[in-house]
């Protein structure tokens, strides 16, 4: 298995009914450089895009969970 880093997306494009995300990280000069190409079958693009979505949504609600302070009991 290969391993991309991706700290921005370049370009997308669709060719022949596969979409083409090109994808860049930040370089040890602190510059952008490209870091892959995730390559998409157009089939199955939406629930691929779908399925990213909503884990980033249900990361995004765990770290706010985590990021709450914790519940103090109240005195009586």
């Amino acid at each position: 298995m290969n391993e991309i880093l991706i700290d921005a997306i370049g370009n997308l494009s669709i060719h022949n009914g596969v979409l083409r995300i090109a994808c860049t990280a930040i370089g040890a000069d602190g510059k952008p450089q490209p870091s892959g190409m995730l390559v998409v079958p157009g089939m199955a693009a939406k629930q691929v895009l779908g399925a990213l979505i909503n884990g980033t949504q249900e990361l995004e609600k765990k770290l706010r969970e985590m990021q709450k302070p914790a519940e103090t009991p109240k005195a009586s």
